[in-house]
Protein backbone atom coordinates (compact mmCIF):
# COMPACT_ATOMS: atom_id res chain seq x y z
CA UNK A 1 0.00 0.00 0.00
CA UNK A 2 1.12 3.57 -0.48
CA UNK A 3 1.89 5.53 2.66
CA UNK A 4 -0.60 8.36 3.21
CA UNK A 5 0.61 11.45 5.02
CA UNK A 6 -0.70 14.93 5.66
CA UNK A 7 1.22 18.20 5.76
CA UNK A 8 -0.38 20.67 8.15
CA UNK A 9 0.82 24.23 7.76
CA UNK A 10 -0.06 27.88 7.54
CA UNK A 11 1.79 28.32 4.23
CA UNK A 12 0.55 27.00 0.89
CA UNK A 13 3.05 24.90 -1.05
CA UNK A 14 4.49 26.03 -4.33
CA UNK A 15 6.19 23.87 -6.94
CA UNK A 16 9.42 25.74 -6.24
CA UNK A 17 9.23 24.84 -2.54
CA UNK A 18 8.76 21.15 -3.42
CA UNK A 19 11.65 21.20 -5.91
CA UNK A 20 14.03 22.90 -3.47
CA UNK A 21 13.10 20.58 -0.61
CA UNK A 22 13.47 17.52 -2.83
CA UNK A 23 16.84 18.71 -4.10
CA UNK A 24 18.34 18.33 -0.63
CA UNK A 25 18.60 14.55 -1.10
CA UNK A 26 17.72 14.31 -4.81
CA UNK A 27 19.48 17.16 -6.65
CA UNK A 28 18.74 15.62 -10.06
CA UNK A 29 15.08 14.91 -9.31
CA UNK A 30 12.18 16.14 -11.41
CA UNK A 31 8.78 17.53 -10.48
CA UNK A 32 5.92 16.45 -12.73
CA UNK A 33 2.57 18.23 -12.56
CA UNK A 34 -0.78 16.68 -13.47
CA UNK A 35 -4.25 18.18 -13.82
CA UNK A 36 -3.03 21.75 -13.93
CA UNK A 37 -0.92 21.37 -10.80
CA UNK A 38 -3.57 19.67 -8.66
CA UNK A 39 -1.22 16.70 -8.35
CA UNK A 40 2.56 17.05 -8.30
CA UNK A 41 4.97 14.13 -8.18
CA UNK A 42 8.65 14.25 -7.31
CA UNK A 43 10.69 11.69 -9.25
CA UNK A 44 14.32 10.76 -8.51
CA UNK A 45 17.06 10.61 -11.14
CA UNK A 46 16.34 6.90 -11.71
CA UNK A 47 12.71 7.61 -12.60
CA UNK A 48 11.29 6.34 -9.28
CA UNK A 49 8.40 8.23 -7.76
CA UNK A 50 9.33 9.55 -4.34
CA UNK A 51 6.30 11.56 -3.26
CA UNK A 52 2.97 12.72 -4.64
CA UNK A 53 1.71 16.08 -3.40
CA UNK A 54 -1.92 17.09 -3.80
CA UNK A 55 -3.36 20.60 -3.86
CA UNK A 56 -3.35 22.37 -0.50
CA UNK A 57 -6.79 23.07 0.96
CA UNK A 58 -7.93 25.31 3.79
CA UNK A 59 -9.23 23.53 6.88
CA UNK A 60 -12.86 24.49 7.41
CA UNK A 61 -13.60 22.40 10.51
CA UNK A 62 -10.41 21.71 12.49
CA UNK A 63 -12.10 19.12 14.74
CA UNK A 64 -13.07 16.96 11.77
CA UNK A 65 -9.65 17.29 10.17
CA UNK A 66 -7.91 16.41 13.44
CA UNK A 67 -9.94 13.19 13.67
CA UNK A 68 -8.36 11.95 10.42
CA UNK A 69 -4.74 12.11 11.57
CA UNK A 70 -2.52 10.69 14.29
CA UNK A 71 -1.54 13.12 17.06
CA UNK A 72 -2.90 16.36 15.54
CA UNK A 73 -1.36 19.70 16.50
CA UNK A 74 -3.50 22.21 18.37
CA UNK A 75 -3.81 24.61 15.43
CA UNK A 76 -3.37 24.47 11.68
CA UNK A 77 -4.98 26.27 8.77
CA UNK A 78 -3.97 24.32 5.66
CA UNK A 79 -4.09 20.63 4.79
CA UNK A 80 -2.00 19.00 2.04
CA UNK A 81 -2.37 15.31 1.24
CA UNK A 82 0.87 13.49 0.45
CA UNK A 83 1.38 9.92 -0.76
CA UNK A 84 4.52 7.81 -0.88
CA UNK A 85 4.23 5.08 -3.54
CA UNK A 86 4.52 1.38 -2.82
CA UNK A 87 7.78 0.10 -1.35
CA UNK A 88 10.25 1.53 1.12
CA UNK A 89 8.89 4.89 2.34
CA UNK A 90 12.23 6.18 3.71
CA UNK A 91 13.16 8.51 0.83
CA UNK A 92 9.60 9.81 0.47
CA UNK A 93 9.31 10.55 4.18
CA UNK A 94 12.60 12.45 4.08
CA UNK A 95 11.32 14.61 1.21
CA UNK A 96 7.99 15.15 3.01
CA UNK A 97 9.86 16.28 6.13
CA UNK A 98 12.07 18.62 4.10
CA UNK A 99 8.94 20.18 2.58
CA UNK A 100 7.36 20.58 6.03
CA UNK A 101 10.55 22.18 7.35
CA UNK A 102 10.57 24.61 4.42
CA UNK A 103 7.08 25.91 5.22
CA UNK A 104 7.16 25.57 9.01
CA UNK A 105 4.61 22.74 8.95
CA UNK A 106 4.33 19.25 10.41
CA UNK A 107 3.91 15.84 8.80
CA UNK A 108 1.31 13.50 10.27
CA UNK A 109 0.18 9.97 9.39
CA UNK A 110 -3.37 9.52 8.13
CA UNK A 111 -5.61 7.25 10.16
Amino acid sequence: MPTELVLLSEVELTSLTIIRAGAVDHPNGTLIEYRGGEIRQLIDDQGRALLSVYRTRPVAVAREAAAAIVDPPKAFGLWTDLAIPFGDPTAGRAVAQAIADAVGGVIKDRI
